[in-house]
């Protein structure tokens, strides 16, 4: 029995290992918008049939509102993603991770974030889900840096997918911004919900992005999308009665030794995602390192 266990054993390090060596994983994350409560069907029937139907091997989910780690699983599983991790139950907005393939080396960050953060392993790739906060720019300011530092605290591990809501704005998107919109939004939120500041000094804050780039990370989807292409709103999200300011606050970075693996990358629009969030998904698909 020890032989034949041991030899079970081998056959699935053998196995797991061929699959990191010649798989392309399909990647997704989004923001579903408050637990999905566009979707009313029992166990979220609506959102598990677009799953199933995009086939990802990986989900990173933000603000997955009213779900415990068990209703979690039975989600991915309906899918099939039998892996599940869930930030925290009770908090308002938990990031998530589903996949097809076991997630190991599970860490889990809520100190001095507003919404936190999940970094786990696949496949011998380190990931991390997260979704920085949408009110003071000071805050997300911190947050990116203690991701950062996270990082930089593990020299050991070379590869990163750094993923979420970042809740911020990229440099190489200001020119979809020159119209002065964004701005005047901003000043009418920060008026609104005084002391809380979304602009430095009554220009656009570009520091969260900046600090990924210049941390060697790699912005995706300009890696074969030169143009500004928006993640909010979606259609069916667009404010009523006001004009609506499309931008870019959705995000998969990757590090400098994954930029050469990344083999696609979109903001994924269809029928389904103009409806169901007020955040569009992002999706790359990478080239597993030998």
């Amino acid at each position: 029995m020890k032989i034949l266990f041991n030899t079970l054993i081998l056959f699935i390090f053998i196995g797991f290992s061929a699959i990191a060596q010649n798989k392309k994983l399909k990647i997704i994350s989004y923001n579903v918008y408050v637990g999905m409560s566009s979707d009313k069907t029992e166990g979220k029937k609506e959102f598990a049939e677009w799953f199933k139907q995009q086939n990802p091997d990986i989900v990173a989910l933000q603000e997955v509102t009213g779900f415990t780690q068990t209703s979690l699983e039975k989600f991915a599983q309906s899918y099939g993603h039998p892996y599940a991790v869930l930030l925290v139950e009770g908090e308002k907005y938990p990031v998530a991770f589903t996949s097809k393939y076991p997630i190991t080396n599970v860490k889990k960050v809520i100190d001095n974030m507003d919404r936190g953060f999940i970094q786990a392993n696949i496949l011998g790739q380190t990931f991390i889900v997260l979704h920085l906060s949408p009110f003071d720019y000071q805050t997300r300011r911190n947050e990116v840096d203690l991701v950062l530092a996270t990082i930089k605290n593990n020299p050991s591990i070379k590869n990163w997918v750094v993923m979420g809501d970042f809740n911020s704005f990229a440099a190489i998107d200001s020119l979809a911004y020159t119209d002065g919109e964004l701005i005047a939004n901003l000043k009418k939120y920060e008026q609104k919900y005084a002391p809380i500041r979304k602009l430095v000094d009554n220009k656009i804050d570009y520091y969260v992005i900046n600090r990924m780039n210049q941390s060697n990370f790699y912005d995706a989807l300009k890696l074969f999308h030169k143009d500004f292409v928006k993640t909010v709103h979606p259609k069916h999200f667009a404010p009523v009665g006001l004009p609506d300011v499309p931008t870019r606050i959705d995000f998969v970075f990757v590090s400098k030794g994954l930029k050469k693996n990344v083999k696609s990358a979109e903001v994924l629009v269809d029928e389904f995602t103009d409806s169901h969030s007020d955040h569009y998904p992002m999706m790359i698909e990478l080239q597993l390192k030998k």
